[in-house]
């Protein structure tokens, strides 16, 4: 009989741990359920993320881009982009000497268009704007630097082109005679023509171009044959010119940054 008791008590504590243990694994399997969904569910999300970032036309950031130029001159186009949005827009524009025009500038039309124009671009989150009337030029030369920027902030861009096809301005640092200046036109990554000047500072004028009478030979020599060399070598990396050594190191300076300046 007493073995018979403690045969039922043996077997009722077995059937306790059986018990016991059966529902320690539900409660673990339970929580790894639960862990399971979370973890789907933080996936989700981050899934959720990465789509809305990929359907973005645009790359958050600052981008900077220039306007064709001519002697005239060019525009320069800074905008800032969030969540494809154009937030920011500073607008500057140069002389074909490369000075800015600042307050000082005497063309009234000129000054109320830069402080129109960043509204309208803002309003429209877009390139494609009215123009400012009384500064036509002014207006199409930004217009054409805020599409700019924005192709380059494309998330797929749709050019795989290093340059932007047109005509780019780039100059050497101002010394204490001028400086040199450099037009590089841009079909296709190619270097298809180039405009050389150097300036000259004068009291009076200003900075200005050296013109044909400017007179030292080497100089009108050096500005021709460097500018064909420029285009012969599509690069700003070229001989110097002897007898005009200093020009022609700051026009490959100028052809240089004329080039960062057509970056896409």
């Amino acid at each position: 009989m007493k073995k018979i008791l403690i045969l039922l008590m043996v077997l009722a504590m077995s059937l306790f741990v059986f018990i016991g243990c059966g529902e320690d694994a539900a409660g673990d399997e339970g929580e790894s359920g639960e862990a399971v969904e979370n973890g789907e569910e933080v996936d989700e999300e981050e899934e959720a993320d990465e789509e809305e970032a990929s359907d973005n036309m645009y790359q958050d950031g600052t981008y900077t881009a220039y306007s064709d130029t001519d002697e005239r001159g060019f525009g320069k186009v800074t905008i800032t982009i969030e969540s494809d949005e154009i937030v920011d827009v500073e607008l500057a524009e140069f002389r074909g000497t490369g000075v800015e025009k600042d307050e000082d500038y005497g063309y009234d039309d000129f000054h109320d268009a830069l402080a129109e124009m960043p509204g309208r671009f803002l309003e429209a989150n877009s390139a494609d704007v009215e123009v400012f009337t009384g500064a036509t030029s002014s207006s199409e030369q930004w217009m054409q630097g805020v599409e700019r920027a924005l192709e380059m902030a494309l998330v797929d861009a749709e050019d795989d082109s290093m340059y932007f096809d047109g005509t780019f301005f780039g100059a050497s640092d101002l010394g204490e005679r001028g400086r040199s200046v450099a037009f590089v036109t841009i079909e296709n990554d190619e270097i298809v023509d180039v405009v050389l000047h150097d300036t000259q500072l004068d009291e009076e004028d200003g900075e200005d171009f050296k013109d044909e009478d400017y007179g030292y030979e080497e100089y009108h020599e050096a500005r021709e044959e460097l500018a064909e060399e420029f285009v012969a070598a599509n690069s700003a990396d070229v001989d110097v010119f002897t007898g005009a050594t200093g020009s022609s190191e700051n026009w490959m300076t100028a052809v240089e940054r004329a080039l960062e300046n057509a970056e896409r």
